[in-house]
């Protein structure tokens, strides 16, 4: 079996420039409309940094993954979990409001056993989830590129934008 990775460099231009506007703007949501550091401690900060990062640019090559594929393996609705549920997971790891949702559904723990045991588990169960949806997504180009033939997306899902059969 070859590794999934490659299949990246074979991307245009126009890919990685959707990837890293979709990483930016996701750590720009993060920070200054999630309020990310707000009143973060350094550790915290530190945690919260790494997943806005790791997190960003795993949201980033997922969503790159999903325009401009090849033929077999045109974006699907269900592609877009990963990247949805990966965001969702993000947003509520990376809150600092004391009213934040993850505050509140654990509201009989301490502030920080939710600071520092639920939301860096919540955010790299999401930065993991993305990273399965783009090893996902990079397989299914990669056996696309290299038999155009008998690759095949998602079979039962809807494609995002169906085209001529």
């Amino acid at each position: 079996m070859s590794s999934r990775w490659p299949v990246v460099t074979t991307w245009t231009a126009a890919r990685w420039g959707v990837g890293a506007a979709a990483a930016v703007l996701s750590a720009a949501a993060l920070v200054f409309a999630n309020g990310a550091f707000d009143g973060a401690a350094l550790p915290g900060a530190a945690w919260t940094g790494a997943l806005v990062l790791a997190g960003s640019a795993a949201l980033g090559l997922l969503i790159a993954s999903l325009v401009g594929a090849p033929i077999g393996a045109e974006a699907t609705f269900c592609d877009l979990r990963g990247p949805l549920f990966g965001a969702i997971g993000l947003l509520l790891a990376t809150t600092q409001s004391r009213s934040g949702l993850l505050v509140q559904i654990f509201a009989g723990l301490p502030l920080d056993a939710i600071r520092w045991g639920v939301q860096p588990a919540v955010g790299v169960a999401a930065v993991v989830l993305m990273a399965v949806a783009l090893s996902a997504r990079l397989k299914l180009e990669r056996d696309a590129l290299a038999d155009p033939a008998a690759a095949q997306a998602c079979a039962t899902c809807v494609p995002i934008r169906p085209g001529p059969r």
